[in-house]
């Protein structure tokens, strides 16, 4: 009976993860003028001409979608981890980086007693705490067995499985599928950034876990864990769950994912409160099963936010419409003649 429960949890949870992502499904054609135009798009120094859709938010505000190219998530990552680092020592986010720091401090004074109550909750409510996975895909290589997919066997495995990447990655597939079968801009352009996002996000997580060598609350051998700044990288993969606590990529990558598609899809009022409620059972689920300590939190969702805010930058732009007398509507929108044509048409409707 457990099993079935777990089973019935597990798949309730995909499916409402896939459902906030997937929001073309839901709203097929919400807004969508379907035809593509040309725009000047900026590059460098000076524009170019784009190929671009433009999807109506309401009356006043509509999102324009270039088109994506190929892999160009791939070529927009050295300059992402740039944006990151401007971002981070920017002037006017001072203030919020030292929130940040300091909040994350006090929850590191207090992780012990965090950790304890939370576990102890857990045991309150019968919720096996052990991360419990069978392997579902691997492949070999000479002798040895590469895991790809572990598939959880309890409900707290099940809530941990959601910051794995692998429901990330299986939104942006159905992006890029109903995209390509569609030419919807929008969905092609949100599994392009949540692409990018994976390799930027996964890149700083990584450079911050070996920079800080925090132990996982599992391995910890002192109440909130030891830390151990910039561990040597052979000592580190012999043991990377002495030192790789801070921060939480799972969390990261779950609220990177909800940036996204909130960004993209901001009619779609679900996004967000389902979004962040997978994450604080995502959270919890990492402090009853020992993985993570709270103080890993604040710096991880702030990483998230920051990679999907860059992602986001890459593919749409939010363009506002001046309001008129009532009954009156106008738009202004560029004209592409064929080779070396271009102009800007103007509609006045009432």
């Amino acid at each position: 009976m457990k099993t079935k429960k777990m089973f019935l949890g597990f798949k309730i949870l995909i499916l409402l993860y896939v459902l906030i992502g997937n929001s073309d499904f839901l709203f097929a054609g919400e807004g969508f003028k379907g035809k593509d135009t040309m725009v000047y798009k900026p590059y460098k120094d000076t524009v170019r001409l784009a190929k671009a859709q433009i999807f109506n938010i309401n009356q006043s505000e509509s999102i324009l979608f270039y088109k994506p190219r190929p892999f160009e998530f791939i070529t927009n990552i050295p300059s992402d981890l740039g944006g990151f680092g401007k971002a981070v020592v920017a002037k006017k986010n001072l203030p919020k980086l030292g929130l940040l720091l300091g909040t994350t401090a006090v929850m590191v004074a207090f992780d012990q007693p965090l950790l304890d109550a939370a576990q102890k909750f857990g045991r309150f409510i019968n919720l096996d705490a052990e991360r419990k996975f069978k392997r579902a895909i691997f492949f070999k290589i000479g002798n040895f067995d590469v895991p790809v997919l572990d598939l959880p066997q309890n409900l707290n495995s099940v809530f941990y499985f959601l910051g794995e990447g692998w429901p990330s990655v299986l939104v942006a597939g159905s992006f890029f599928g109903y995209g390509m079968a569609t030419n919807d801009y929008r969905a092609r352009q949100t599994s392009s950034q949540l692409a990018e996002m994976f390799f930027s996000l996964a890149i700083t997580c990584q450079v911050l876990k070996r920079m800080t060598g925090r132990q996982s609350p599992f391995n910890s051998t002192k109440a909130g864990g030891e830390w151990h700044p910039f561990t040597n990288l052979g000592t580190y993969q012999a043991n990377v769950s002495n030192y790789d606590a801070f921060p939480s990529g799972h969390l990261a990558t779950m609220m990177a994912t909800v940036t996204i598609l909130s960004g993209n899809y901001p009619s779609n009022k679900y996004i967000k409160p389902v979004g962040y409620t997978i994450m604080g059972l995502l959270g919890y689920a990492m402090m009853n099963n020992g993985v993570h300590w709270m103080g890993d939190y604040p710096v991880a969702i702030a990483i998230g936010y920051t990679c999907g805010k860059i992602a986001l930058s890459r593919g749409q732009k939010t363009t506002y419409k001046k309001p008129l007398a009532k009954g009156y509507k106008s738009t202004l929108m560029p004209l592409f003649f064929g080779q070396n044509g271009y102009g800007l048409s103007y509609r006045l409707s009432f």
